[in-house]
């Protein structure tokens, strides 16, 4: 029953939004549907919010962000990553390029840092310092400085990496309270290594219970994630042990694979809409055509009994029967281009190296440059374009073109 009034609220306030179309009103309902846990609802409003033609450049760019924000929460990182670049596709139309550039390669840097891909996550953050993080605001910095704190940790600069979190908790604490579970963590992995175990303890009752104040599930897993990992690292099994049950309960009540699974559906099928609408629109511009061309036929058909009974507008009949036939032609052949659609990638389970592999030979690439491009082996290629024509149906690898 609370779920339903919950959901008939949120399609109301839908309502309301359509009324109230601007970035504001959108990342209000947004974060609605996300402490409801909706968010194929978050993505469908955003999907909407993006393909309307009234939405401005610097809309969009917004949007783009929060789209990436959810599959981030949701642990798809590719996803979150590819709506980052469409993002600053549409910084580069709006009004701040310079802004969106910084704010970019920040998001990209706190998505690698999460994926543990450290390496890239630290190229792009050395490249923000060297422009002493010109144009981010006081969020940005505090992941930033929570993150060069976790990198002077790892070099073990215990003191300057307390320092740098101890900057990251004075911003939390000032402006995003609801953030500070992530530097609260890091600190947790400093105070045990440095064997301070009252701050690491307390720094882990702070930290969840601002999680759990507001309901943050993901936070408060990743606290007792690394309380965990802190107590098996002192090989003290048995609290690593009741710290593991609860990570297990906290995962299985965030459920994100069900939720991201919910959000991938609804993409597919907003995909299919889109597809169908188009195909649609083409098939009514290919009616259209057969129908001026049977009615320029028609008028063929009456010149030439106009010419059998007028024998002195031979010369005129003539030369508009030369066009109209020329007309003719050249409407079929745009009946024919319109007829040949393009088969739909996205309609087959290909896995992302598969994609890239098409894009590559789509791109005119032999084997061998497409083994230099990914890193891999030509038989490697070879296999993967054997598996590729079996999952598409086809023989030739310039079959490959009828598809997108």
């Amino acid at each position: 029953m609370k779920n339903l009034i919950i959901s008939i609220l949120l399609l109301f306030s839908t309502f309301v939004y359509s009324q109230k179309n601007s970035i504001e009103s959108l990342q209000e309902k947004i974060s609605q549907y996300n402490k409801a846990d909706q968010y194929d609802l978050s993505v469908k409003l955003l999907t909407d919010f993006i393909n309307n033609k009234e939405t401005s450049a610097n809309d969009k760019y917004a949007a783009y962000l929060i789209k990436s924000d959810i599959y981030k929460n949701l642990f798809k990182y590719q996803h979150a990553l590819k709506y980052l670049d469409l993002a600053l596709q549409e910084g580069k139309k709006g009004s701040d390029f310079l802004t969106a550039v910084q704010e970019i390669k920040a998001e990209k840097a706190f998505i690698y840092f999460e994926m543990q891909d450290f390496d890239k996550a630290k190229l792009l953050m050395n490249e923000l310092e060297q422009t002493a993080y010109k144009n981010l605001n006081n969020k940005y910095l505090l992941f930033i400085y929570t993150q060069e704190g976790y990198f002077l940790l790892k070099n073990k600069n215990y003191a300057a990496a307390e320092m740098k979190l101890n900057d990251a908790v004075k911003i939390a604490e000032t402006h995003y309270p609801q953030e500070l579970p992530i530097v609260y963590g890091k600190q947790i992995e400093l105070y045990n290594i440095t064997n301070e175990f009252k701050k690491r303890d307390n720094a882990y009752q702070l930290g969840i219970g601002i999680a759990q104040k507001y309901k943050n599930l993901k936070y408060e897993f990743y606290l007792n994630e690394v309380y965990k990992n802190v107590f098996s690292n002192n090989n003290d099994t048995a609290k690593a042990f009741i710290y593991q049950k609860k990570c297990d309960s906290l995962f299985a009540l965030y459920n994100s694979n069900d939720k991201s699974s919910k959000v991938e559906i609804l993409e597919q099928e907003i995909k299919n809409e889109n597809f169908d609408n188009q195909l649609k629109k083409k098939q009514k511009i290919q009616i259209g055509l057969m129908l001026l061309s049977i009615l320029l036929i028609i008028a063929v058909v009456f010149l030439i009994k106009l010419f059998n009974k007028n024998k002195q507008n031979k010369i005129l009949i003539e030369r508009e029967n030369k066009r109209i036939q020329e007309e003719i032609k050249h409407l079929k052949s745009l009946a024919n281009e319109n007829v040949n659609t393009f088969k739909e990638l996205s309609s087959f389970n290909l896995t992302e190296r598969q994609l890239e592999i098409i894009k590559l030979v789509q791109n005119g690439k032999n084997n061998k440059e497409i083994a230099a491009d990914l890193f891999i082996s030509e038989n490697t290629v070879k296999y993967h374009l054997k598996t590729i024509y079996t999952i598409l149906e086809i023989k030739h690898r310039n079959e490959l073109s009828n598809f997108k």
